[in-house]
């Protein structure tokens, strides 16, 4: 009987250290995906900064062109755009594969490396468009479009999975997308001004990442 009990123990601290090892490759898997995509929102920003042409002055004068150069308005919806996928992205990737119950199936974290190389590229191409306002407005509708595309198909492929595999995908995430869809292209009927365009842009991503952001970080009340 006393070997039978050794066998189970070893078995058991076998299964532990496999079930450590595991959470051990996640965590680095996670790390490695979210350092990633990091690189791709800072090419990205430094690409929108680079293309604010800044006035060699310091006078009200040179303050007034900054402020009526849309190129700086871009760079923040750019900024303000990126931030809240890469926040929204750790916050997803953390929970579902890192914090117990947790995800332990490779094609699920797969899935959303997939999901977050086309972010990646999309973001580049955002900022390729170059003077053209309304094509950066464009690719960030794409952009929005994968991001509600990811919460759906997250949503879908968890359906009937026990465990870690219940699906992550907020709602508030899917209603801000298509506030940020909706309002976006109201500014876009309202005015055809790229700078005001561009303002209405910034100023609506950057709601957007607010909203988000206190979607996240606020505490929830227990249920009760």
């Amino acid at each position: 009987m006393s070997g039978e009990n050794a066998a189970e123990a070893a078995a058991l601290a076998e299964a532990e250290k496999k079930e450590a090892q595991s959470k051990k490759a996640f965590e680095d898997a996670v790390r490695a995906i979210l350092t990633t995509f990091g690189v791709f929102t800072g090419v990205v920003i430094k690409s929108a900064i680079d293309k604010i042409h800044y006035p060699e002055s310091s006078s009200l004068l040179a303050i007034f062109q900054i402020l009526t150069n849309f190129h700086v308005f871009i760079c923040l919806a750019t900024v303000a755009l990126l931030l809240r996928f890469i926040i929204g992205s750790a916050v997803h990737l953390n929970l579902c594969y890192v914090t117990e119950p947790r995800s332990k199936m490779p094609i699920m974290l797969f899935k959303d490396v997939a999901f977050l190389i086309v972010f990646g590229l999309i973001a580049v191409s955002m900022i390729n468009a170059g003077d053209n306002v309304a094509g950066f407005a464009i690719r960030a509708t794409w952009f929005i479009a994968a991001g509600i595309l990811w919460s759906a198909v997250d949503r879908l492929v968890r359906i009937g999975r026990s465990g870690g595999e219940k699906s992550l995908a907020s709602p508030c995430w899917v209603a801000i997308d298509v506030a940020q869809l909706v309002l976006g292209g109201l500014v876009f009927l309202a005015t055809s001004d790229p700078l005001w365009r561009s303002v209405g842009l910034a100023v609506i991503f950057g709601g957007a990442l607010y909203v988000d952001m206190w979607t996240v970080l606020l505490p929830r009340k227990a249920k009760g």
